[in-house]
């Protein structure tokens, strides 16, 4: 005995205006993207979110940005120097230790300029550009591979900075130290 097998065939979906489409009779499941395609698309997207600027930096002509005005520059300059000796302190902000940071920003605000307190957050305060093209008074900065920035110090001029180096140490004039640097920023 031969059964119907009407519950297999489905009614065709049609449009009841000739100018739209049928809506599908069932709802139709997402597209599933494989763990491959998602992992790639999460790299890219960390990629773009977290590449170096320092590239870019270096692609806009120094011309655009104007060094700090002297009076100011040297303001922060002679802040920084007035705390030669003081010791490091890890988070140290002043006036009795500094970290990199905590000197950068105390001196910068001693000219009225106010920036954040992490290295990472004051590099990107400014305009990066590259090491050549520093001027006195312009932050220097030192990032490794991710291009996080772990260090700052002031430009001297010369292949000359001033900086809190690490615990143990204290501030101090020194050369520039090429190993990681990153480049400079201007504001």
């Amino acid at each position: 005995m031969l059964q119907s097998c009407d519950h297999e065939q489905t009614r065709a979906c049609r449009p009841s205006d000739p100018g739209r489409q049928a809506s599908p009779t069932r709802p139709t499941r997402p597209r599933r993207r494989t763990l491959a395609a998602t992992a790639a698309a999460t790299a890219l997207l960390l990629t773009a979110v977290l590449a170096p600027a320092p590239a870019l930096a270096a692609a806009v002509p120094d011309r655009l940005q104007p060094a700090l005005p002297s009076s100011v520059a040297e303001t922060v300059i002679s802040a920084a120097q007035s705390k030669i000796g003081v010791p490091y302190g890890w988070g140290g902000t002043g006036p009795r230790s500094f970290d990199c940071s905590g000197l950068v920003q105390w001196s910068f605000r001693q000219a009225g300029i106010t920036l954040p307190r992490v290295a990472h957050d004051q590099a990107a305060s400014g305009t990066r550009i590259p090491y050549s093209s520093a001027r006195r008074g312009d932050i220097l900065y030192w990032s490794n591979r991710s291009g996080y920035v772990y260090h700052v110090g002031i430009y001297l001029g010369g292949g000359r900075m001033i900086d809190a180096p690490k615990t143990g140490d204290h501030v101090r004039e020194r050369d520039v130290t090429m190993y990681n640097l990153g480049g400079a920023v201007r504001l």
